[in-house]
């Protein structure tokens, strides 16, 4: 019975899915419905997209930052290509700031 216990919390809590696959899928939604609003308000005057942009760049790299101090992150390329990711949607909210303050 205890060996089945490691294979059963592998699938066990939110959506049945193990943590990599649950993580790749809502975290992955999450970064890509932020490049679609940065998108959509490209030409627009929107100060709100950028300050989203930066809270959500800035959740997904302090949250890689908790993963590699709490030595939970393993897998480098993972933590790393993830904070690329992070640093990404700042660097669109700061070029929505700078398209923001030109019009």
């Amino acid at each position: 019975m205890a060996s089945n216990a490691s294979s059963d919390d592998a699938k066990s809590g939110f959506l049945h899915l193990n943590a990599a696959v649950r993580g790749g899928v809502l975290g992955g939604g999450a970064v890509i419905l932020s490049i679609i609003a940065f998108a959509i308000s490209f030409r627009e005057k929107s100060v709100l997209v950028s300050v989203l942009l930066f809270i959500n760049g800035g959740l997904i790299i302090a949250g890689m930052i908790g993963m590699a101090a709490q030595d939970g992150a393993r897998e480098g390329s993972t933590l790393y290509s993830t904070t690329g990711l992070g640093i990404l949607l700042v660097a669109l909210g700061v070029v929505k700031i700078i398209i923001t303050r030109k019009k």
